[in-house]
């Protein structure tokens, strides 16, 4: 850390608004492309930027000015966006949101091969379930089968194949995240989720 950064971090702690925005500017180029590698919406990297920064003043008094603060301010930010990450996943609203902000995006060869690339990861996972739970998973995602009809099909009861179902979106979910990273994963996960799901 420079000199004159410990000074600006000084004055950070005493309420000065114009250390708060050197500080705000220095890191806001590199803060949003961290930001955007994971969100892929400037819209919604512009806010999340800009709450994490409403938490550093908040907590200024606590800064310590002789720690690294570039350190401290990107483990605030990737709390942040993990927490992000895991509302746009619970929020059907704000899900669909950002999937209509996405629209444009998906359209790009970029995304197009990384939406391919998602869905081969989606096929390892699937390959590595045990061979009734694959059966099972692959009637009802595959073939659109109820758990009624997958049950009849296999001669177990409804039960088990909801907890064959459960299990393995549970261990697919594993694999996956441990891949990729970003809200496209995200978004392809939930919609897989969505369409494997059944009163």
């Amino acid at each position: 850390m420079s000199h004159e950064e410990a000074v600006l971090l000084q004055k950070l702690q005493q309420g000065d608004t114009e250390a708060y925005i050197t500080l705000y500017n220095q890191y806001y180029p590199s803060l949003y492309t961290y930001i955007l590698h994971f969100i892929h919406v400037p819209e919604l990297a512009e806010d999340a930027l800009q709450e994490v920064f409403v938490k550093i003043w908040e907590v200024r008094e606590r800064i310590r000015p002789e720690l690294s603060f570039s350190g401290y301010l990107y483990r605030i930010t990737r709390n942040h966006v993990f927490k992000l990450l895991k509302k746009i996943t619970a929020d059907e609203a704000l899900r669909l949101q950002v999937m209509q902000g996405l629209q444009q995006q998906t359209e790009d060869a970029d995304t197009q091969l990384l939406w391919k690339q998602y869905e081969s990861l989606l096929h390892e996972a699937i390959a590595q379930l045990p061979p009734q739970r694959q059966k099972v998973f692959r009637l009802c995602r595959e073939e659109s089968k109820s758990y009624e009809e997958v049950a009849i099909e296999l001669g177990i009861s409804r039960n088990t194949v909801k907890e064959h179902m459960v299990l393995a979106m549970k261990s697919i979910k594993f694999f996956f995240y441990t891949n990729t990273d970003g809200i496209l994963p995200v978004l392809f996960f939930s919609t897989l989720l969505l369409d494997t799901s059944r009163p």
